[in-house]
């Protein structure tokens, strides 16, 4: 994309990962798109971003966000342990829909290690902590494994990405690692600020990478907040 004007939207961006990645986006030299409920005033103020508030279900504002966007970033999910209701499958199918009607073709969307790959190997440590949010959890790790089966079975002929991560740390930035569970480089933590800049770059290559593909990201060790 060098030599062009790029545009990116941003999902979740009030989420403290999702604020690093409009920081990250906006020093890359991005025109960055902010869309959701509620946006914050620091974003409304910065004339640099344009913000556009609405729901996830109004296809006529999601429309015009999603119009003239190079790459669409999702860091959207659930925000608890517990949801009664699971919004985020339907509405990745209809900005699917609105992306090939606007031929928009690069999404790039956060998961965590509760949706599975084929490359996955054995790992204690996550499968412990997934089967104890498929217990304690199970709406919220049913929400998370729908999005997948969703990107799985309904953003064909995209150039989509799922990166998954497992404990999310305020420390950084560090080296990041991208791979698969139990493969014996990916860790279980990653740095906010590394997730904004691996999907930042990840945004920006002229070629798209791990398009229909699912990898994990990971980053040096520290304090961590848990991702479901």
């Amino acid at each position: 994309m060098e030599g062009e004007t790029k545009s990116i939207i941003i999902f979740g961006a009030s989420s403290p990962t999702g604020q690093l990645i409009v920081d990250e986006a906006l020093s890359n030299k991005w025109n960055v798109k902010i869309y959701g409920r509620r946006t914050l005033p620091k974003h409304v103020e910065n004339h640099a971003i344009t913000t556009v508030e609405g729901t996830l279900e109004d296809v006529e504002k999601l429309r015009e966000v999603i119009k003239g966007t190079a790459v669409i970033v999702s860091v959207l999910g659930p925000s608890g342990t517990k949801i009664k209701n699971t919004p985020f499958p339907a509405f990745y199918k209809r900005v699917f829909d609105l992306m090939r009607e606007e031929n928009v073709k690069r999404i790039i969307a956060l998961s965590t290690f509760s949706v599975t790959h084929p490359n996955d190997r054995f790992n204690l440590m996550t499968r412990l902590l997934v089967g104890m949010l498929w217990l304690l959890g199970n709406s919220a790790w049913k929400n998370l494994v729908d999005v997948g089966r969703t990107f799985d079975e309904h953003a064909d002929g995209l150039e989509w990405t799922l990166f998954r991560v497992g404990f999310l740390k305020d420390q950084g930035p560090g080296k990041i690692m991208q791979g698969y569970v139990g493969d014996g480089k990916l860790g279980m933590g990653v740095n906010r600020v590394d997730v904004a800049r691996w999907v930042v770059e990840q945004a920006g290559k002229d070629n798209a990478e791990n398009v229909g593909d699912k990898p994990g990201i990971s980053s040096e060790s520290g304090s961590v907040a848990f991702a479901i």
